[in-house]
């Protein structure tokens, strides 16, 4: 495994462009290796990627993928070719091998939180196993969006650290009881994506993503591992799901 990072000039002409369209951008993290990449989390490690523009004047492309990749045909149309390292690579296998129960990182992700609401009942049937499919809807809101990854965060091999700051009083359980404390967790960039998967443009894809950024502690290695290289949630195609780390007081 691979963890690969370039920065992108969005002076270049047609860098606005590409890093507005996710198709543009999953495109070309395809293109990156000479054979198809894996893109099933079920089958193992896959290609996941993420776009920070927290920096507008260098946002960064990251990937995670099995093989090396080779991002020269992104590097010269659209970020720095003339620079020493127009895009790094460092093996993904030693930061792995170190996780362990109890470690504490500082993490960034990007993810697509949803619910189903249920289908209606169809025409003159009562049986609820007759109801119409679901409909996906995207959550809003720093709450509910927070709320949807510490709930999921034990089925990924981690949980979420609380901060200092205790809830508003109407977040608590009654009277008497003790204060609960919010998620070490901010909310970086939302945004609702509106893009064509083909140039025919026949009917947009819309999704809705969150960069969320804060506090966990491994629970179970081996799940988080495949966390780390298979990635979390919806819309992984379209830069969620991956999710990086930084070192954090243990």
């Amino acid at each position: 495994m691979y963890l690969t990072r370039t920065f992108i000039n969005p002076r270049r002409q047609g860098a606005v462009r590409y890093l507005g369209s996710p198709q543009l951008v999953h495109a070309s993290v395809l293109q990156a290796f000479p054979r198809t990449p894996p893109t099933d989390a079920a089958a193992g490690p896959r290609v996941l990627w993420r776009l920070d523009t927290d920096d507008w004047r260098r946002p960064v492309l990251w990937m995670v993928s099995p093989d090396k990749p080779d991002l020269h045909h992104v590097v010269d149309p659209y970020g720095w070719p003339a620079s020493d390292a127009p895009f790094e690579s460092r093996e993904y296998a030693p930061l792995l091998d170190r996780i362990a129960e109890g470690h504490r990182y500082v993490f960034r992700a990007t993810v697509n939180p949803t619910k189903t609401q249920p289908g209606k009942l169809k025409e003159g049937l009562e049986d609820e196993g007759r109801r119409e499919r679901g409909t996906v809807v995207p959550l809003v809101g720093a709450d509910s969006q927070i709320g949807w990854f510490a709930d999921r965060a034990r089925g990924w091999g981690f949980e979420l650290l609380r901060s200092s700051a205790p809830l508003p009083v109407t977040a608590l359980a009654g009277d008497g009881a003790e204060p609960e404390m919010a998620y070490a967790v901010e909310t970086r960039d939302s945004r609702k994506l509106r893009f064509w998967r083909s140039a025919a443009k026949s009917r947009p894809v819309v999704i809705r993503t969150v960069t969320l950024e804060g506090l966990l502690r491994v629970t179970d290695p081996e799940a988080f591992r495949r966390t780390l290289t298979g990635g979390i949630g919806r819309a992984k195609a379209y830069g969620c799901g991956l999710v990086t780390l930084a070192s954090a007081h243990r």
